[in-house]
């Protein structure tokens, strides 16, 4: 099989691209989209996601980073105008990396929509938090031992109360977990797929996962 490291992708007008045809296979644990074969320049197709670590959880794994996406809070906020992701980035190389709000970023593949962090007065008027809290500190239980070799920092973009941290580094075998909230897209949101990047001047280039949310049982 064929496998693409997402640390040799980029963005092109908003949508991820292939730049390297072929690694090797033993290289890197890679991610699974590699495997479609599509040639150099060839964009992803909209319905393709990244792997699953859970059923709420999607991941891109490398040598190099760890970053994962849970939508299970999302589905319970459609009505809302701001709506959270629960993100885990992890730092496996000896280079620090430098993250700050304006670091990530929610893309809709199809309109090219771009959307920002929301503010913490806005999310904390939501009034959410705590419940929000709750499901991401469940499902963080799927991770299993997969952290264990990594030491969490506090990221605190999105804190109930008390300072708000701005500008964090994520130095080796350092990780970060929070709910990252953001307007919400125009349009349907469950059942729809988006893209999460992460950008820093410390990365080559963008660090990226798409994701589906789901729909909520009838």
């Amino acid at each position: 099989m064929i496998r693409v490291d997402w640390r040799d992708r980029a963005i092109k007008g908003g949508v991820p691209v292939v730049l390297a045809a072929v690694l090797s296979a033993g290289f890197i644990a890679g991610c699974n989209r590699g495997s479609r074969d599509l040639p150099p320049g060839a964009s992803f197709p909209t319905s393709t996601t990244s792997p699953k670590l859970s059923a709420f959880t999607f991941k891109e794994e490398g040598r190099r980073y760890l970053l994962t996406v849970g939508v299970n809070v999302t589905r319970w906020h459609d009505e809302d105008q701001f709506v959270p992701f629960t993100v885990v980035l992890a730092n496996k190389t000896e280079s620090k990396i430098r993250l700050t709000r304006e670091s990530f970023t929610l893309i809709d593949p199809v309109s090219g929509a771009r959307y920002g962090l929301a503010t913490v007065q806005e999310v904390r008027a939501q009034g959410k938090q705590s419940y929000d809290a709750q499901i991401a500190r469940t499902d963080m239980d799927h991770f299993g031992t997969k952290l264990d070799v990594f030491q969490r920092t506090e990221s605190n973009f999105f804190p109930f109360q008390g300072l708000v941290h701005d500008e964090i580094e994520l130095h080796q075998f350092q990780f970060i977990a929070e709910n990252l909230y953001f307007p919400r897209p125009e349009g349907q949101l469950l059942g729809k797929t988006f893209e999460l990047h992460v950008n820093s001047r410390d990365l080559d280039q963008s660090l990226f996962v798409v994701f589906t949310v789901p729909e909520r049982e009838k």
